[in-house]
């Protein structure tokens, strides 16, 4: 299981995309850029694969894309860390920074980066693997150890052209991703068509409104059927060691967890972030008020929300009972 990364809030949310060569991470950018509702910095080898939009380009200057929507993408050509750098020095700080590692690289390599950059926080590394060529991919001589270094760096696996199999050859995908990553969500996709909010990871917690109801509940999510959204809100207290037990116990089908705690060892609100298997918390501005309101993104048809509501409900310290009220025995 993975650690909990205690991360100030002001650090800038870093993702890494991986996957072997032609498991759709191009796609996957293309689609988070053309759509994004934040202001992402996205980092990429083969810039001229980026097919994005003629509309939405502001500028191009052959080794930045600027976007009308705030966002830009630069080309890796200069150095990794040089292009990483200069996108930390950009005067309006990103919401999100998006590294895409090469079809044959280690995203858990990039993704140590940020454990040592002070201006970066990892929110999780998000694995594409092609649902056709998997099995023979994972089985080859050449290639296996690099798919099996790729799938078990992931803190999601993305198993992507689930349309270009029938259910045997989806069965064996999934059978070979057990073998490899046990503990790692898989969410099966068509054209890489992942929701922006497994990307949408930066400091804002969820809104107050609409405090009602006491138990979790789905609701839809129109994304071809594959993803179902849980709302978890309650008015008490977390005790801390509790809900890392909690977290680290979540069923595989959820895939994002994040929005507002409240710690029985720490005074005001705390954000939790949760990509996978990776979580982190960090305070929330004194202003922060209200109960604990958790948002989450989990596969569709699958029973993630009552048995995330239990653990959850698990972590909760006892209601403390006012002095005056306690029952006395003579």
């Amino acid at each position: 299981m993975r650690q909990e990364l205690r991360a100030p809030a002001t650090r800038c949310p870093l993702t890494v995309v991986g996957g072997f060569l032609g498991a759709g991470k191009t796609t996957l950018l293309n689609r988070l850029l053309a759509g994004a509702q934040g202001r992402y910095a996205v980092l990429v080898n083969d810039f001229g694969a980026v097919n994005v939009d003629a509309g939405l380009i502001r500028d191009h200057d052959g080794q930045t894309l600027r976007l009308t929507n705030g966002c830009v993408c630069c080309s890796l050509a200069d150095g990794f860390l040089d292009t990483l750098m200069r996108v930390l020095a950009e005067p309006e700080p990103f919401d999100h920074i998006v590294i895409e590692a090469s079809g044959v690289g280690d995203p858990g390599a990039i993704a140590e980066i940020a454990l040592v950059e002070p201006g970066l926080v990892l929110r999780g590394v998000v694995v594409l693997v092609d649902a056709e060529r998997l099995p023979a991919l994972a089985a080859d001589p050449r290639m296996g150890d690099t798919i099996a270094r790729q799938i078990r760096a992931a803190d999601i696996l993305v198993l992507n052209k689930r349309d270009l199999v029938d259910a045997i050859g989806l069965a064996a995908s999934h059978a070979t991703l057990a073998a490899l990553a046990p503990d790692v969500p898989v969410v099966d996709t068509v054209a890489a068509a992942l929701p922006e909010a497994l990307f949408a990871l930066g400091g804002e917690a969820p809104g107050s409104a609409g405090r009602g109801s006491s138990r979790l509940r789905a609701e839809a999510v129109t994304h071809e059927d594959t993803f179902q959204r849980l709302l978890y809100r309650r008015t008490g207290t977390f005790d801390r060691a509790g809900l890392g037990r909690a977290l680290a116990g979540m069923p595989t089908p959820l895939l994002r967890l994040k929005g507002r705690v409240r710690l029985g060892d720490a005074s005001g609100m705390h954000l939790l972030q949760m990509v996978g298997r990776r979580w982190s918390l960090s305070p929330l501005p004194e202003a922060a008020q209200g109960g604990i309101e958790l948002v989450g993104i989990a596969a569709a048809d699958t029973e993630a929300g009552p048995t995330l509501s239990d653990l959850l409900d698990a972590a909760l310290l006892p209601p403390q009972i006012p002095h005056g009220d306690r029952l006395g025995c003579d």
